[in-house]
């Protein structure tokens, strides 16, 4: 049997469709995230530090420099659902004028460059990532509009066949940069008459100043929802997260979701926790590790103790030792010894908590009684 092109894409998209699926074992949902060069050059622009599974995106750009296009050509999941698309949509002959993929790549980098990577949502690893949301955390709002966008991919292809793959994708954008760095030397670069040159570089530019724009312009106190440890400040998290979902897979304890607060728009469908069923545990660093872009850091489990997420309150009106029954529930359950029994003048011992301690785990709220302990965010 010879191997074709089209064989390995196949074998490639079965195992894109194994590692989306909730298999037991954090490292591999979303492991093949980690191989696309433009989601790792983006996170590394940004300011993410590299990690070991960086080691596959860096591993794949080698690739592209020196085969052009190679990972559209064997390795891009959502490349096979547009291929599909443009197959039957063949008779439509659509066409697309003007190739943006190489434009907006550079567009990309500038803005990541000052600490917004804002397009690495087009990333077709993410988009093909994003569509199985439903499987793995239950079908809902969130995992219907993330299932849009590889939707969009084939409708996209079925109306203009070929032209995302070739004209629009930043991933094949980028490799087509890859292979042009590779062939032309720099007296081209140089030529005053290289258009395509020149267009290039005010792409990038364009891209740094929309950067600095959103540097200055974004605000940077509010009131934001409880984060998953480690997760970057309100602002710079609805800007660098790609809302795969990889963090709320491998939280084990279901207690990451997506954002659906449509009165904010920027936070759609990026991590936020509650603590209704379940807490943090001290012991797990798991969202850290799995997140591509770098919208959570990597994290060591003993820096949990000095990262706050936010801060418990408790209504001590209705706390069960201020009627005269016996609870430490909050107490005891605290691993960061962060509430303490105190007694006034005039009143009974009643849990406190120590601000400068406590990290808004959720602990003492999921095991209070009465329900009368909530975390509050932080201002961030």
């Amino acid at each position: 049997m010879i191997w074709r092109a089209s064989h390995i894409r196949w074998i490639v998209f079965g195992l894109a469709v194994l590692f989306s699926l909730p298999w037991p074992g954090a490292p591999f949902v979303g492991l093949y995230l980690w191989g696309s060069p433009y989601l790792m050059l983006n996170a590394l622009l940004s300011g993410k530090s590299l990690g070991w599974l960086n080691l596959i995106g860096l591993a794949a750009l080698g690739i592209i420099f020196v085969k052009t296009r190679w990972i559209c050509r064997f390795a891009c999941p959502a490349g096979v659902v547009c291929d599909l698309g443009s197959k039957w949509g063949r008779k439509k002959r659509g066409s697309w004028k003007f190739p943006v993929n190489k434009y907006l790549v550079l567009f990309s980098f500038g803005i990541a460059l000052l600490g917004f990577p804002l397009l690495m949502v087009l990333d077709p690893f993410n988009l093909f990532f994003m569509a199985f949301e439903g499987i793995r955390t239950g079908m809902g709002a969130a995992a219907l509009i993330k299932l849009s966008g590889l939707l969009f991919l084939f409708l996209f292809s079925l109306i203009f066949p070929h032209t995302w793959c070739a004209s629009v994708c930043p991933l094949g954008g980028m490799q087509l940069l890859a292979g042009d760095l590779r062939k032309v030397n720099r007296r081209a670069i140089n030529n005053p008459a290289n258009r395509d040159g020149r267009r290039l570089f005010l792409a990038g530019l364009s891209g740094a100043l929309a950067g600095v724009i959103l540097l200055k312009g974004w605000p940077r106190r509010r009131m934001a929802p409880i984060r998953p440890p480690f997760a970057l400040e309100d602002g710079e998290m609805n800007a660098a997260c790609i809302r795969c979902g990889s963090c709320s897979a491998a939280c084990p304890t279901n207690i990451i979701t997506q954002s659906l607060d449509f009165q904010h728009p920027q936070r759609l469908l990026t991590p936020v926790v509650g603590f209704k069923d379940s807490y943090c545990l001290p012991t797990c660093n798991d969202c850290g590790n799995v997140c591509p872009s770098g919208a959570i850091q990597k994290f060591a489990v003993r820096e949990k103790k000095n990262h706050v997420m936010g801060i418990a309150r408790i209504d001590l009106e209705r706390c069960y030792l201020n009627e005269g029954r016996e609870c430490n529930q909050c107490r005891h359950y605290c691993e960061f010894d962060a509430i303490e029994m105190k007694a006034g003048s005039f009143s009974p011992r009643l849990p406190r908590v120590i601000e400068e301690v406590c990290v808004g785990c959720g602990a003492c709220q999921v095991v209070c009684p009465p329900q009368v302990i909530t975390i509050i965010p932080q201002f961030r």
